[in-house]
């Protein structure tokens, strides 16, 4: 499953020399992440029970995005292991009509059982959901 979603980006993102700060990629990949969680689970997510945490995140910029870019990020899970999974993430930009690989990432996820304060395994809806 990949989740393609549009990311707005603001005034605020902007850093002196013009581009998106790098720091402001991170929110975009929550950003993502959230949208491609709410696509594979719904509304039916009690973020109080099982959530998720981030154990470790990876970017590689490949040009700067500017205030006035069309961004989209395009979102799939790599890897789904027992307790953890690997998200990967690709920012776009459209200039001239063609689309161009801005920024890559990758986290690892970690199931979190927030009432037990432990991980947790991937739930078996999310795998089913995964593999459908």
């Amino acid at each position: 499953m990949t989740n393609i979603q549009s990311i707005k980006i603001r005034f605020s993102d902007i850093d002196a020399m013009g581009h998106v700060n790098n720091a402001i990629y991170l929110s975009y990949f929550e950003e993502a992440r959230i949208a491609f969680f709410s696509e594979l689970i719904g509304g039916k997510w009690d973020w109080n029970k099982i959530g998720i945490l981030v154990a470790k995140n990876e970017l590689e910029y490949h040009l700067p995005v500017l205030l006035n870019d069309s961004l989209t990020s395009e979102t799939s899970i790599e890897r789904v292991g027992t307790k953890s999974m690997d998200m990967v993430y690709k920012l776009y930009v459209e200039r001239d009509g063609t689309k161009i690989l801005a920024t890559s990432g990758k986290s690892v996820l970690v199931c979190f059982d927030y009432q037990k304060k432990a991980t947790a395994a991937v739930p078996t809806d999310w795998k089913n959901a995964l593999e459908a």
